[in-house]
Order: structure tokens, then C-alpha cells, then sequence
């Protein structure tokens, strides 16, 4: 699907502790703001441009989620990867903040702008009430999508929720007030977005905008996070019923070129792409390593940036013998370096390079599935959390756990592993593993930092806030150790 990514004249009044760059870009071609605001489409056109952000490019959600979430744990490994700037987030040995100014942290508060663009502007607006609605609905998911990725790599943060106002001293305000703008936001969300069914039924094609059921899976992860288990029980519940997703019978087929779109029956959400649209990357980098694809032959073909990204063999070598979810890795033993590659995110064969129009799907059934079981777990209904599991592993081709064989705690050990089985490079690991498993998080951090002992390995359970940022606002606090 190709989104509408040339930027509307939103406020991009981005704080400016943000990214200074961003601040010479109040106003594109020659419409003023207060020109801007008129019609349907210009609202539409206004949320697009907060979609835009999360794209590929360098600073874009997609790379960064990868290098995050997937580089910095136990089942990724790989060359650039591990060097340079990068190695302060997959390497846990970052002296300086200095690194966050071009990563994601500019690109995060793009997206939050145009939101708050959106939030401010579009409700006073004389347009269709159902198109002002969604937009306003789709607003409040993409903020509170980015502020649960805020709060989790950075800790609290100040809340920005509108560009009619610019103070020069914006504090940090604590993760509990984060999650309650979250929450809040996410149910805002939910009461004025559409359902799959009912996009279809309209004849929409742009499947990538944000459902009422994407905004549901986005709180289950929050609720999720915060321990609140049963209400992420029940949210996640309300999209199982609903009847809108179920799991595609073959794994790889959730990640198929041919199978995009509302064709897709699991995913709930996708971040879409388009070869060509961009001059830098327009490609969910997990693609990239096969850009060299169409003349190398065996392993070298998709050992690509001198392996810069690898799936660990202590990782594989947890995969139950017969696990079908293995189709998404290649092994081989001819290679030199660690053999395993990554397959479940293809390229487009049509294209080379940093381009693919590979869509990337950011919220599936499965995912849904496994926070509803752990949620049931930790509240004590094993024989609930157990049929929720053995949904999943029905399609991997394994046989059904008996709840009789597991206390709550090994049961959570075991998703845990299942999570890791099926999410695999999707952007999970990180975030499940200091959830889940604190203790061997703190153990993996001290295995590859090298001033660990120095600094203490917490300090790496949150990246630092960029220099840019504490200099341009004084109510900025940078994160400890930094």
C-alpha cells in the first residue's frame, strides 16, 4: 500500500529539545497553517504525515524496533551491528549519548507533532463527522504508540499533547503518568476507530491505517507491561472474539508478499511499504539482507553486510525438533561465521538494496494470543493460558501442552519461550525479556558490556537521552549512569 508521504503544513513546532533541525520546518510550499486546515483531505493528509515517521529510512520506527528490541538480546548477533554507534544498543557498552540524536529519537517526536497537529486542528474543522473521527481516532493510537516505546526505551517523559503551546522547560513526568496518557489515549482511540469488517465493506485499500482492533492490541501491550493482567486479559479477549483475525495455517504466510493486505487473515496491523519512494531506505531493514540476492548462490546469498544480521545458535538450538517456525531461519555448515540467517521477513524479488515492498506487521493474532496466556498465567488459570498457547503451537506442528504438567511459574517460563519461538525478530525480545526474565536480562547485559562493573548493568535497561535534547530543555533529566 502507498501512503501519502509528502508532509502536509502541520505544526511542526517539534519541541525544541527534539531535534533542532525540525524546528526550520514550520511550514512546506507556501499554505500558512491557518490556510492548511480546511478539508477532508487536508486532514487526511495530516495523519498521514504522522504515519510517515514510523517508516523505513535510518531514523525510521521499523529499523530502529529491530536494532532495539531483536540486536540488543540473546537472539540476534551480527557485524555493523555490533560496531560503531549501533554498539551502544546491541553491545550494552555506550559511554556517551550522543548516538540518540540521529536514531530514533527525532523521528518518535515527528510522529507525536502530527499527532498533536491532528488532535488540535481537525476536531473545529466543517468535514465529514466519520472522516473527522477516524482521523482524531487514528491520532490518538499513533501518540500513544510512540509514547509506549518512549516509556519503555527511555523511561518517563515529558507529555506533549499539543502544538499550541511551546514552553522553553518541559519536565519529565513519571512511567505511571506515561501509562495513564497511554491508556487514555488508546481507549479515545478504540470509541472512534473502524473495525477491519468495516473498512472492507467501504471499499478501503489503505490496510495500513490503524483499526479499532490494532488501538486494542496497542493497550493489551501496555496493560500488559504493566502487569495489569486482567485487564489485559480481557481487552486482548475482545479481539479474539471479535472474529475479524485468525492464525493463517502456513507461519511464512503471514509474512508473504502475496499475502498482504485484508488478504492477511492474522495480522491486525501492518506498517506497509512501496519499493522506490525513498532515496535512503524504503524497506523494513530485517529485508535488506538479501539485497544481494538474485547472484549469490547457497549461504552467501543471504549473508549479506558481512552478516550484520544473524540469529544466535543458542537461540535455534531452543526450537523443539519439529517446530515449523524454523522455516523462517537458514542454517547451513559451510559457513565461517555463525551460520544461522534470518528468512521470515523476505525481500521483495523484484527489488535490490534498500528497497522492498515487503509490508511489516507490527500487531498479529498469535502475538494477541500469547499476551492473553501469559496474562491468564500470572493470574493463576493455567488451563485458560494452556489453550491459548496450543493454539499457536497447533500451526508450528506441535503437540498440545497439558496444563496439569506446569505450576504458574514454569508456565510462564514456557511462554516465555513460545513468544520467542513465534516473535522472533518482530520486535519483542528485549521488552519480553525484562518482563519476564529481569534476572537473566541482567546477566546477558553483564556478558557483553564491558564497563558493566563500572557503571552497574542497570544502567543499560534504558537507553540515555540525547545531548541535543538536555541542552535545548532544562527540565530534561538524563537517565542514570549517563
Amino acid at each position: 500500500m502507498k501512503y501519502l508521504y509528502i508532509l502536509p503544513v502541520t505544526l511542526l513546532l517539534i519541541l525544541a529539545w527534539a531535534c533542532d533541525d525540525v524546528l526550520e520546518e514550520k511550514i512546506y510550499g507556501q499554505i500558512t497553517d491557518d490556510e492548511f486546515w480546511q478539508t477532508e483531505q487536508d486532514a487526511v493528509s495530516a495523519i498521514m504525515a504522522a504515519y510517515g515517521s514510523l517508516g523505513g529510512d535510518w531514523e525510521g520506527f521499523t529499523f530502529w524496533q529491530f536494532c532495539i528490541e531483536d540486536m540488543g538480546t540473546d537472539i540476534g548477533t551480527g557485524g555493523y551491528f555490533g560496531t560503531l554507534d549501533y554498539q551502544a544498543y546491541t553491545g550494552w557498552s555506550g559511554t556517551t549519548p550522543d548516538f540518540v540524536d540521529w536514531g530514533i529519537w527525532p523521528s518518535f517526536w515527528r510522529t507525536v507533532n502530527h499527532a498533536n497537529a491532528v488532535l488540535d486542528r481537525v476536531p473545529d474543522m466543517d468535514i465529514d463527522e466519520e472522516v473527522k473521527k477516524r482521523v482524531i481516532g487514528e491520532a490518538y493510537a499513533l501518540r500513544a504508540m510512540i509514547y509506549f516505546y518512549l516509556v519503555n526505551w527511555f523511561g518517563g517523559m515529558p507529555e506533549i499533547t499539543t502544538t499550541l503551546e511551546a514552553p522553553t522547560e518541559i519536565p519529565r513526568q513519571t512511567v505511571e503518568s506515561n501509562y495513564t496518557l497511554i491508556e487514555s489515549d488508546l481507549k479515545n482511540a478504540i470509541d472512534r476507530l473502524p473495525d477491519k469488517s468495516t473498512l472492507i465493506s467501504m471499499g478501503e485499500q489503505d490496510y495500513g491505517r490503524v483499526t479499532s482492533h490494532a488501538a486494542r492490541g496497542m493497550l493489551a501491550r501496555a496493560y500488559l507491561q504493566q502487569g495489569k493482567w486482567t485487564e489485559c486479559a480481557a481487552v486482548c479477549q475482545e479481539i479474539i472474539s471479535s472474529g475479524e483475525y485468525s492464525l493463517e495455517s502456513n507461519y511464512l504466510d503471514i509474512f508473504s508478499l502475496a499475502n498482504e493486505g485484508f488478504n492477511n487473515k492474522e495480522v491486525i496491523w501492518v506498517i506497509p511499504f512501496i519499493a522506490g519512494t525513498s532515496p535512503a531506505i524504503d524497506a523494513c531493514v530485517l529485508q535488506v539482507y538479501l539485497w544481494r540476492a538474485p547472484e549469490k548462490p547457497d549461504y552467501d546469498k543471504y549473508y549479506d553486510w558481512s552478516g550484520n544480521i544473524r540469529v544466535t545458535s543458542s537461540f535455534f538450538s531452543t526450537f523443539e525438533n519439529n517446530d515449523l517456525r524454523k522455516a523462517g531461519l537458514f542454517s547451513s555448515t559451510d559457513a565461517t561465521e555463525d551460520p544461522i540467517m534470518l528468512l521470515k521477513h523476505p525481500a521483495d524479488p523484484a527489488t535490490e538494496g534498500f528497497s522492498s515492498g515487503t509490508d511489516y506487521p507490527v500487531i498479529r493474532l498469535a502475538d494477541v494470543l500469547l499476551m492473553r496466556a501469559e496474562a491468564l498465567a500470572n493470574l493463576g488459570d493455567l488451563e485458560s493460558s494452556v489453550t491459548e498457547v496450543n493454539k499457536v503451537r497447533a500451526r508450528a506442528g506441535l503437540p498440545a501442552l497439558d496444563a496439569g504438567n506446569f505450576t504458574s511459574q514454569s508456565l510462564l517460563d514456557h511462554i516465555r519461550n513460545e513468544r520467542r519461538w513465534e516473535l522472533y525478530f518482530e520486535g519483542h525480545a528485549r521488552r519480553d525479556m525484562i518482563r519476564m526474565d529481569y534476572n537473566s536480562m541482567i546477566e546477558y547485559i553483564k556478558s557483553k558490556s564491558a564497563d558493566w562493573e563500572a557503571v552497574g548493568a542497570e544502567r543499560y535497561l534504558l537507553l540515555p537521552l540525547p545531548s541535543s535534547a538536555l541542552a535545548s530543555n532544562p527540565g530534561l533529566i538524563q537517565n542514570p549512569g549517563f
